[in-house]
C-alpha cells in the first residue's frame, strides 16, 4: 500500500504473509513450577542469501579492514550460510549515525538504497487514524509545543538522560508505539531520521499505534528476490542512526497546550537469526491444554503452535522404580492423562540441526524427544536409537544441552544431570531409583546430580515395556542390570570435582567446555526454588570425562545466586541469571526468583555486566520492591559484526507490567503437588541488544523491547488473541513451518 496525503489507515493491512525460515540458530529453554528445565547452544546453518539459497553451514570468517572516512574503523567480511564477503580491505564512512552499504554481498548487514537524508520511506504528508479531525495539526501547533506532564510512552522504551532508548535488529517486528496520557483522546507521533527525507507525522486516537509494515520494512519479501534480509525500507536504511520519537497528547475537546515526551530509539545495523519456541503455560497445575511450545521467525507478527501434548508420539513413560508406568502411583489420578503420557513439554533444547526438541517430562524427571518440522511434529526422529530411547526413560535426569561439535553420525551426544543421591545422603546404586517416603512429610528426595552424557545413538538393548501394573520380576531386575551395562558406552558420568550438585548444563560451540551450576539442592534436576547456593563453574569436556572444574569469576560471587548459563554464538561471553541470597527480605532460591537481574560476563571469567534491560520502563509503574523475576536468558544464534562494533541480541523473561490487545497479566493458580512458594505472576518474554566495540571493547546494554508478537496465535491465517505465561525461550535453528498469518492492523479495533 501507498500512502496518499491525509490516507486514512483504519482498515489497516489484511494481506497474509508467509515467512521464509531460513535464518537459524539455537538456544536453550528453562522450566516453571514444576521442575522443568533446560539449556542448548547456538549452532547455526544459515540461508541469509537474498537469492533465496539455503547455504551451507554458517562459519563467521572475520576480517579486518581499512581506515574510514570519519570513522576509524574498516569494514567485516564474512561468509555466512553461503554469502561470501570480503574480507578487509574495506573503506567505510559514517555520517549522521547512518551507515553506508560497504560491504554489498554481506547478507547480515543492511544495504541502505538512498543516500543520507534523501529517503522517501516516511511520507511527505501526515497519517490520519481512524475519527481523527481534519485539524488535527493545527491543534498541537509546532512540533516543539508541549510540556512534560502525564504522557507516558510505554512502547518502545525511548532515551532518557544517559540511558540509551531500545535497540532492535533490522529484520525484527515493526516498531509498536503504545503510550497513554490521563485525559487525552488524540495522540500526534513523529518520526526523525537522518536518512529520511521527511519526518514521518501520524495522527491518532489510539494509545496503541503500529508503523505500517511497508514503510518500515519495505516491499517484497526480505530474504528473497534480491530484497536484502532487512528489508528496504526505513529500518534498512536508516540503521546506525537514531530515530527521533515525539509524541504529544491533548483533548480534542479541550486542546491547551499538549503533554509531550521525545526520546530515541536505535536499530542496529545487523539483522538477527533464528527461530524462537517457548514453553507456555495457563496455570501451575497439570493438564492436558495447560501448557505448549509455541513459536515464532524472526519478523513474524504472531505465534503458532510447534508441538503439543496432543502431538507426541513417545510414550511408556515409567514410574521412578521401573517396575509400572508412570501415574500408577499417583494420589489422584490427573485428569486427561494416561498412564505412561508424557505430560510436560516446556523444558526444551533444539537438536543442533533444528529438526527436533529434547526435553525433560514432569516427575520423576525422565526426557523425551520430538520432532518439529512441518508433517512430522511429535514423531520420534530416525536419529535416535531404540537403546538410547530407553535410557533417557531412567528417572531423576536434569536440564540438557548439545553443541553441534557433536553433532554427526557415530557423535551425537547429549549433556545433562543425573540425580546421585538423596537429601540424606544415600547414594543411588540402580538405575531406577526410587525417593525415599519413610517420612511422608519429609521424604528423603533424590537432591544432589552429576553431569552426565547420552550417547543417542546408543546400541544397548534395554527392555522398558512396561504396563500400568507393577512387575518387580525378573523382567525389572533385567532392565536394571542392562541400564547399568550401558555405563559408559551408552550414557556415563562427567567429572566436575564439586561435592555439591552440578546442574543445567550449557555446552560452548566449540564443544570443548560445559558451564553448569553447583547447587546445595536440586530435586527437579535444577537448582530448587528452596536451594541456597548457586555458582556458575566450567569443566573440560574431555571427550565425556570431564575434569575439575573452575568458578567463573564474576558468575560464582558467594555472596550471590548465579545460575542458567548460556554460551553466546562466538563462546564469548555466558549470560547467566544472579539474584540475591535467601533472606527475609528476598525470600526466593535461585528458581524463579523475584529479584533476578540478567548478567554477561567473559566466558573466560572477568568482571559482570548487569544489563540496562533488567529495569523496566521507568513510567509503566512496576513495583520493584515487589520484584519483577527477570531470569532465563538466551542468546541469538548468531553474532553479526559491522563498521567496527559486533552486535548480540538476547532474548528473557520477565514478570513486569505489559498488557496489550492480545493478553493482560494475571497470576497462574498453583498447584498443590509443588513446594514452589514465590511469585505466581504471569511472564513475558522481551528482547535486548549488547554491542561491543571491536577496537576499545567497550560495552554498551540496551533498554528490554517487548515482544508484541507473542500472544498472537495464528488460527485459520487470523490472529487470535491468548492468555498465557510465556517462559523458557529457546533462540535455536528450529525447522518450523512457516507461519501463515494476517498482518496487525496499524490501529486496533478500539
Amino acid at each position: 500500500m501507498t500512502w496518499s496525503p491525509l490516507v486514512s489507515y483504519s482498515e489497516g493491512l489484511t494481506m497474509k504473509y508467509t515467512t521464509r525460515r531460513t535464518l537459524a540458530g539455537i538456544g536453550i529453554g528453562i522450566g516453571f513450577l514444576g521442575g522443568c528445565s533446560a539449556t542448548g547452544n547456538n549452532n547455526v546453518n544459515d540461508g541469509l542469501d537474498p537469492s533465496q539459497s539455503g547455504g551451507s553451514a554458517g562459519t563467521i570468517n572475520v576480517g579486518t579492514g581499512g581506515s574510514g572516512a570519519s570513522f576509524n574503523t574498516g569494514g567485516t567480511g564474512n561468509t555466512i550460510g553461503g554469502i561470501s564477503g570480503s574480507s578487509g580491505s574495506v573503506s567505510v564512512g559514517v555520517s549522521d549515525g547512518v551507515v553506508p552499504d560497504d560491504d554489498p554481498s554481506n547478507g547480515t548487514i543492511t544495504h541502505p538504497t538512498c543516500g543520507i537524508g534523501t529517503c522517501t520511506d516516511f511520507p511527505d504528508a501526515p497519517l490520519m487514524g481512524d475519527g481523527v479531525p481534519a485539524n488535527a495539526a493545527s491543534l498541537f501547533g509546532d512540533a516543539d509545543n508541549f510540556s512534560a506532564g502525564s504522557l507516558c510512552v510505554l512502547e518502545p522504551q525511548l532515551s532518557s538522560g544517559t540511558t540509551p532508548g531500545v535497540m532492535m535488529p533490522a529484520n525484527w517486528l515493526r516498531p509498536r508505539f503504545k503510550f497513554n496520557a490521563a485525559g487525552a483522546d488524540l495522540f500526534e507521533i513523529r518520526i526523525k531520521n537522518a536518512a529520511q527525507k521527511n519526518e514521518l507525522v501520524a495522527y491518532t486516537k489510539s494509545s496503541t499505534w503500529y508503523l505500517p509494515k511497508e514503510i518500515w520494512a519495505g516491499t517484497g519479501t526480505p530474504g528473497m528476490n534480491n530484497v536484502p534480509a532487512s528489508g528496504n525500507g526505513a529500518a534498512n536504511n536508516g540503521a546506525g542512526a537514531p530515530f527521533t520519537v515525539t509524541i504529544r497528547a491533548l483533548n480534542s475537546a479541550s486542546p491547551g497546550k499538549p503533554v509531550g515526551m521525545r526520546g530515541d530509539f536505535n536499530v542496529a545495523p545487523v539483522v538477527a537469526s533464528g527461530s524462537m519456541v517457548f514453553w507456555t503455560v495457563n496455570s501451575a497445575q497439570v493438564t492436558p491444554d495447560s501448557s505448549k511450545l509455541l513459536g515464532f521467525a524472526v519478523g513474524d507478527e504472531g505465534v503458532a503452535e510447534a508441538l503439543t501434548l496432543n502431538e507426541l508420539k513417545w510414550a511408556g513413560q515409567m514410574g521412578e522404580d521401573g517396575s509400572v508406568l508412570r501415574g500408577y502411583y499417583d494420589k489422584t489420578k490427573l485428569a486427561g492423562f494416561t498412564d505412561g503420557q508424557v505430560r510436560c513439554i516446556g523444558c526444551h533444547t533444539s537438536t543442533p540441526d533444528g529438526t527436533a526438541v529434547v526435553f525433560t517430562d514432569d516427575w520423576p524427571w525422565s526426557k523425551a524427544v520430538a520432532s518439529i518440522t512441518a508433517g512430522a511434529a511429535g514423531q520420534i526422529p530416525s536419529f535416535l536409537s531404540s537403546g538410547a530411547s530407553a535410557l533417557l526413560k531412567m528417572p531423576w535426569l536434569g536440564t540438557q544441552t548439545m553443541s553441534l561439535a557433536h553433532w554427526k553420525p557415530g557423535d551425537r551426544t547429549l549433556i545433562t544431570s543425573y540425580g546421585v543421591k538423596t537429601k540424606s545422603g544415600k547414594s543411588r546404586d540402580k538405575a531406577w531409583f526410587a525417593d525415599i517416603y519413610d517420612d511422608p512429610n519429609n521424604p528423603d528426595k533424590v537432591g544432589t546430580h552429576q553431569l552426565a552424557w547420552f550417547d543417542l545413538e546408543s546400541t544397548a538393548s534395554i527392555n522398558v515395556a512396561v504396563t500400568d501394573t507393577p512387575d518387580y520380576t525378573q523382567p525389572l531386575t533385567d532392565r536394571q542390570a542392562a541400564a547399568m551395562a550401558a555405563k559408559g558406552t551408552g550414557w556415563g558420568l562427567i567429572a566436575t570435582g564439586d561435592t555439591l550438585s552440578a546442574v543445567s548444563p550449557a555446552m560452548n560451540h566449540a564443544g570443548d567446555q560445559i558451564a553448569y551450576v553447583t547447587t546445595d539442592y536440586s530435586p527437579d534436576g535444577h537448582p530448587d526454588y528452596v536451594a541456597t547456593t548457586a555458582d556458575v563453574k566450567v569443566v573440560p569436556y574431555n571427550n565425556r570425562s570431564g575434569g575439575t572444574a573452575q568458578a567463573v569469576k564474576g558468575a560464582s560471587d558467594p555472596n550471590f545466586l548465579e545460575y542458567y548459563p548460556s554460551y553466546s554464538a562466538d563462546d564469548k561471553w555466558l549470560a547467566f541469571t544472579r539474584a540475591p541470597k535467601p533472606s527475609a527480605q528476598s525470600p526466593d532460591g535461585p528458581y524463579y526468583n523475584r529479584f533476578g537481574q540478567v548478567m554477561i560476563v567473559p566466558a573466560a571469567g572477568g568482571t559482570p555486566v548487569t544489563l540496562v534491560a533488567n529495569d523496566p520502563n521507568a513510567c509503566a509503574g512496576d513495583d520493584m520492591a515487589r520484584g519483577i523475576i527477570n531470569s532465563w536468558p538466551k542468546w541469538s544464534p548468531d553474532v553479526f559484526a559491522a563498521h567496527g562494533k559486533t552486535y548480540y541480541f538476547l532474548i528473557f523473561s520477565s514478570a513486569r507490567k505489559y498488557g496489550d490487545e492480545f493478553a493482560q497479566p494475571f497470576q497462574l493458580p498453583s498447584s498443590s503437588a509443588s513446594d514452589f512458594k514465590g511469585l505466581q505472576d504471569s511472564s513475558q518474554l522481551w528482547l535486548t541488544t549488547i554491542q561491543v566495540d571491536n577496537t576499545t571493547g567497550e560495552v554498551v546494554t540496551y533498554p528490554a523491547l517487548y515482544v508484541w508478537n507473542q500472544n498472537r496465535l495464528a488460527t485459520n491465517g487470523q490472529g487470535a488473541a491468548i492468555q498465557f505465561s510465556n517462559l523458557t525461550p529457546a533462540w535455536d535453528p528450529f525447522a518450523l513451518p512457516p507461519i501463515v498469518i494476517s498482518e496487525v492492523p496499524t490501529e486496533p479495533v478500539r
